[in-house]
């Protein structure tokens, strides 16, 4: 397939990015020959671009340069130690299963840098999506490519928090997602006629680019707008790209350190796990955290990369318990050309070698395959590996995280893990507590919620009342800080006034707390269970027994011993 075919459609797409995010983009094909690019981008870069580097992501499939020049697929580039990107996401576009292209999200200022780097979890996601929708474009026919891109660009657009409408060269309105739906609510939404002043609509459709202009859409409900039109091929207008922000909602975007990379908590135990972290985020040596799930182990493993002398190496995660066994070794590993069936013919890089110079973060490690796990504890030993099919020794130079909501030690007893690996693994231990044993976290993590959720829902909620937070004390959060997540979420999508009501939580929330049995019942609870482990046995099988009595997980038994403070 040949792209050059396809520029304008291919040069809408990349529109369509600037105008959403702000973001300088470009494609290339197969053979690192420049497709489209935006305006800034080839302003600075130019129409070259250094072929290993193309190379790189589609073997790889996407890579992220946090250091453009300094990679190992930047030697010989005129950029090379110089170039004026200051971070790069790079995307490999599949059509029908053939990479036919690359392309790259590229940041050239710092403030366009820190747009991404603090949300770039977010970015991947966003440019995974663009390759699938240049993907979706690429297999229709060229007749049909532009209504796909119309069709595909609806489920985009609600990424944004902001309010976006797409019109045709008249000021129609063709696309509009649900934030610009909810800013305009009340408004006839048939065209930019019927909400912006005579004056506005014709500047917007005059073709020039305007920019964060303040209007009085209806009395009280001031927006800032910005528009760009939105170029068919050259010198022709197709429509134009509308963005709404409501002024009266004034959130600060997230700060340098993003969401993910902060733990939360002021209380005594974050304030220990912290300074723990502080100790050793520049160790090479491997780290095991261990915690219920959602307690944020995940947030912690960033944490120690993001700020220790790793952080602009790679961070790659493997979830242990989503990958099948038969590709868990190429997964981690990589594959030569040919080693099986099915395997791609350039090979594949293995997550181990992306990490490198890194951290590798094994999330649910409880669950590899005892067949890994003989292997794994090879690699950490001898601190190098090879490729599925392959011969070359690769070094090792990754630091490893790993994480467990399960009990480990019952997964020995139980000869599902290997004491082994454990040791190697559990160089430095970190645990992170369950949200009920910490509550004294819970009004930071409330405000750290609000916060994110006023900023992504365009919403402008001060607080929970008295009511709510009581209910809040209450509650024994099996789920944790996710859950307490979700439940903030929720609540702000419904809440009616500035302060959440107990009419916004949800139903089945006010049905759990009320659910949960009184302190005396707990106490009883745990009178039980002594009794039967005093009957059964205090070992792993007698736990097994105790389990089973109770019509319960070992698991769950484990955390109601905990909260019955009785020992393992």
């Amino acid at each position: 397939m040949e792209l050059s075919n396809y520029v304008p459609e291919i040069t809408l797409v990349l529109q369509t990015i600037h105008h959403l995010f702000g973001i300088e983009s470009a494609v290339f094909d197969t053979n690192a020959v420049l497709i489209a690019g935006s305006k800034k981008y080839l302003e600075i870069k130019g129409t070259t671009v250094h072929k290993p580097s193309i190379a790189e992501v589609i073997e790889n499939d996407e890579v992220t340069a946090l250091c453009p020049g300094k990679m190992v697929s930047c030697v010989g580039c005129r950029f090379s130690s110089n170039c004026p990107a200051t971070l790069e996401l790079l995307k490999r576009i599949t059509s029908e299963g053939v990479p036919v292209g690359v392309l790259s999200f590229s940041a050239f200022s710092e403030g366009e840098h820190d747009e991404i780097i603090t949300r770039i979890d977010y970015f991947k996601q966003i440019i995974a999506d663009f390759s699938d929708l240049l993907a979706a474009v690429l297999n229709n026919t060229r007749s049909n490519a532009l209504t796909n891109i119309k069709n595909q660009f609806s489920a985009v657009s609600a990424l944004i928090p902001d309010g976006l409408l797409i019109t045709d060269v008249d000021g129609n309105i063709l696309d509009i997602n649900d934030s610009a739906l909810s800013i305009l609510s009340g408004a006839c939404l048939k065209s930019i006629r019927d909400f912006l002043p005579i004056e506005l609509a014709d500047e917007v459709m005059s073709g020039r680019q305007v920019a964060n202009q303040a209007v009085e859409i209806r009395q009280g409900i001031t927006i800032t707008l910005s528009s760009a039109p939105i170029f068919r091929s050259l010198g022709s207008i197709s429509g134009f790209a509308v963005r709404l922000i409501a002024k009266q909602v004034v959130v600060s975007p997230p700060s340098k350190v993003c969401e993910y990379e902060k733990m939360r908590g002021s209380g005594a135990h974050m304030e220990s796990v912290r300074r723990r972290m502080r100790k050793i985020v520049n160790s090479p040596s491997s780290i095991f955290i261990s915690g219920e799930t959602g307690t944020g182990k995940g947030v912690l493993a960033r944490s120690i990369h993001y700020e220790g002398n790793r952080f602009d190496k790679p961070f790659i995660i493997i979830n242990c318990a989503n990958i099948s066994e038969s590709l868990f070794e190429s997964e981690l590993f990589g594959y030569e050309a040919g080693a099986f069936t099915g395997a791609l013919k350039t090979g594949k890089s293995g997550k181990m070698e992306l990490a490198e110079g890194g951290t590798l973060f094994l999330d649910e490690i409880s669950e590899m395959p005892m067949s890994m796990q003989a292997k794994l504890l090879s690699v950490l030993q001898d601190r190098q590996f090879e490729h599925v099919g392959g011969t070359k020794t690769i070094t090792l130079n990754t630091r490893i995280i790993s994480a467990s909501n399960a009990n480990i030690q019952q997964r020995i007893e139980d000869d599902c893990f290997r004491a082994d690996l454990f040791y190697r693994l559990n160089v430095i231990s970190i645990e992170v507590l369950p949200l009920r044993e910490r509550m004294e976290d819970l009004p930071e993590l409330l405000n750290a919620f609000l916060s994110k959720y006023n900023y992504r829902l365009n919403a402008a909620v001060k607080g929970f009342d008295e009511s709510v937070i009581q209910q809040f004390n209450r509650y024994s959060w099996p789920g944790n800080i996710r859950q307490l997540e979700n439940i903030v979420e929720y609540c702000i999508n419904m809440a009616d006034s500035d302060i959440v009501q107990l009419t916004d939580l949800p139903p089945h929330f006010l049905n759990e707390v009320e659910a949960q049995p009184l302190p005396a019942l707990k106490e009883a609870e745990g009178c039980v269970i002594r009794d039967l482990l005093n009957k059964y046995g205090w070992d792993s099988k007698g736990k097994v027994h105790v389990a089973q009595a109770l019509g319960i997980s070992v698991r769950t038994l484990y955390r109601k011993m905990d909260q019955s403070h009785l020992d393992k």
